[in-house]
């Protein structure tokens, strides 16, 4: 499970653009109990294995005690001994904690995974998960990327808008990616690597490639290309899983120099409103990612806070066999 964008506040919050506008007719609109009461019906009715915080949980502006804020969103997964996993967005620093107060606090939380990783590279919030096979294996059958994108651009002149995956940040995960290999070869069946960012990568704009689900907003990836993407696909990183833009909701087919299916790259889709929404009549949402072990298999969906609440949106196997699939084998 993805939680993208909860934008919590101190206190109750403002709703931005909530679709409904009463979710209870005569009852007026709290951004961060209508957010709560969406993901606790979703954690409730899906009962995920693990979430991913993809940044972006707090709307700094209007948290002038982050801490508070923090605590809304994690509550729930503690409630319900759900291990999750932090990294941040361009509004989670922004009160009165930097990111590396913020992450002292994700670390020592129960059922956390959080960690600031290596202290010489930039940002705070580079580390993995991996995931074991069920049972009493040892073997790693999964492992999750996270990686911290930063906030606004260190040079507005040339590069206007937001910052990019720095090299340091790169050599660390190729340098973890192969480290780990022979290591993972040992698994018995097919081991999957994936990756989760809040800020898009610059490919996210290519409209010219297949993508499955909303384009409602232009894409606000850096202007300047670190060449992540690249780095990925050498890695064998299967899916790259953002944030950032809160009323795209699709994932995007990338493909190699041969047209060979090589990596999807998706959005969560924003689930807090307390955030913009404003985009024709947009729907608050929450992306899942359903991975079957033993075949290498992943599927993804979404689910509704209104409307269509029972249905998983844009369905799709995006991986099978441990390999990414075409358009035609995702449908």
């Amino acid at each position: 499970m993805q939680l993208a964008d909860l934008h919590m506040s101190t206190g109750l919050g403002a709703c931005r653009d909530p679709v409904p506008v009463e979710a209870v007719a005569g009852q007026k609109c709290e951004a961060d109990p209508r957010t709560l009461e969406f993901v606790e019906r979703l954690l409730d009715e899906e009962k995920p294995d693990m979430v991913v915080f993809s940044g972006d949980q707090i709307n700094g502006e209007t948290a002038p005690d982050a801490q508070s804020a923090l605590y809304k969103s994690v509550k729930l997964l503690v409630d319900r001994k759900i291990p999750y996993a932090a990294i941040f967005g361009n509004h989670d620093d922004e009160g009165d904690l930097n990111r590396e107060q913020l992450m002292n606090i994700y670390k020592d939380l129960p059922y956390s995974l959080s960690v600031a990783g290596p202290e010489d590279i930039d940002g705070v919030g580079n580390y993995i998960v991996e995931i074991l096979d069920r049972g009493k294996s040892a073997h790693s059958a999964l492992t999750f990327y996270l990686l911290d994108t930063h906030s606004y651009s260190p040079d507005e002149r040339q590069f206007r808008g937001y910052d990019w995956i720095k090299p340091s940040q790169t050599r660390w995960f190729k340098n973890t990616a192969q480290s780990l290999r022979t290591k993972h070869k040992e698994y018995s069946h097919i081991h999957m690597n994936v990756a989760f960012i809040h800020i898009p990568l610059p490919e996210y704009r290519t409209q010219g490639k297949y993508f499955k689900g909303k384009w409602m907003e232009a894409p606000t990836a850096p202007g300047f290309n670190s060449g992540f993407k690249d780095a990925l696909e050498e890695e064998g990183v299967l899916f790259v899983s953002c944030g950032h833009d809160h009323v795209n909701d699709y994932c995007m087919l990338e493909q190699d120099a041969t047209n060979k299916p090589s990596l999807w790259m998706c959005y969560g889709g924003g689930v807090g409103l307390g955030g913009y929404g404003g985009y024709d009549n947009y729907v608050r949402r929450v992306r899942f990612y359903d991975f079957d072990m033993g075949p290498g298999r992943v599927t993804t969906y979404k689910r509704l806070e209104w409307g269509q609440t029972e249905a998983k949106i844009d369905e799709m196997m995006i991986v099978d066999g441990g390999t990414v699939n075409s358009p035609e084998e995702a449908s």
